[in-house]
């Protein structure tokens, strides 16, 4: 089998199932714009490990913000999550805020060798241009910023004020360490009755020890959803 009949079949698989995932989402939640949502997900079909249920869960708590919300978004990549996000809000002056460094630095050394390989294949040492293709293939420019920095780098230097944001999405470093720090740093920002979303909670990395040290410190207040490795929290 060629490359092109193997690719051919992977595109058409990846249709079928996406097909039947936005009709039954249609039917349980009419009221998101699925076609947006389709349009960027195929864009990004395998390059990403999220699932469909998965994104379709960050783009429908984006989308149920209020109007002109703000989000920020910790470890951005090429900008799959940043485009859901982004063309989920509501509003003229809606802002979504990209935090990453854009090198694929990580303290968790399995998390930093595999972003390493991906960069191979990639031929770039920075995804940079890369997501802001991406960005600009959607039109997001005017929505969308992004900080060329790590985490706590932003956190200092943020242009919002402190409890402005209606969710932060963290999907950085993985270790518990800086899960953790990425808590206590964007906690203050984010309104009362805010969002924080966390990826890859299910992971052998650090962040699920960091989720559940939040819980006992009572950061949140309930619990918003789970979709595969995605769980959202009502902070306090």
């Amino acid at each position: 089998m060629g490359l092109k009949t193997l690719l051919g079949i992977k595109k058409y698989q990846w249709e079928k199932s996406a097909k039947k995932f936005i009709a039954k989402a249609k039917k349980t939640f009419p009221q998101y714009p699925w076609e947006n949502f389709l349009r960027i997900s195929e864009h990004f079909r395998g390059r990403e490990l999220s699932s469909l249920p998965e994104r379709a869960f960050l783009f429908r708590l984006s989308h149920d913000l209020p109007l002109d919300a703000k989000v920020v978004e910790i470890g951005s990549w090429i900008g799959a999550s940043s485009c859901l996000l982004a063309s989920g809000l509501k509003g003229t002056k809606a802002k979504m805020y990209a935090i990453d460094n854009f090198k694929g630095n990580a303290s968790d050394c399995s998390a930093s060798i595999r972003y390493r390989e991906r960069m191979t294949k990639l031929k770039t040492d920075t995804t940079k241009a890369i997501f802001d293709k991406n960005i600009a293939y959607f039109n997001l420019e005017n929505r969308v910023t992004a900080i060329v920095h790590d985490s706590l780098q932003a956190a200092k230097s943020f242009c919002e004020p402190l409890h402005s944001v209606d969710l932060v999405f963290i999907d950085g470093d993985h270790s518990e360490e800086a899960t953790k720090n990425d808590i206590t740093l964007w906690f203050p920002f984010v309104k009362p009755g805010g969002i924080m979303v966390f990826h890859d909670f299910t992971s052998n990395h650090g962040v699920p020890q960091a989720i559940w040290w939040a819980v006992k410190q009572s950061y949140f207040s309930e619990l918003v959803g789970i979709y595969g490795s995605t769980i959202a929290f009502r902070v306090c």
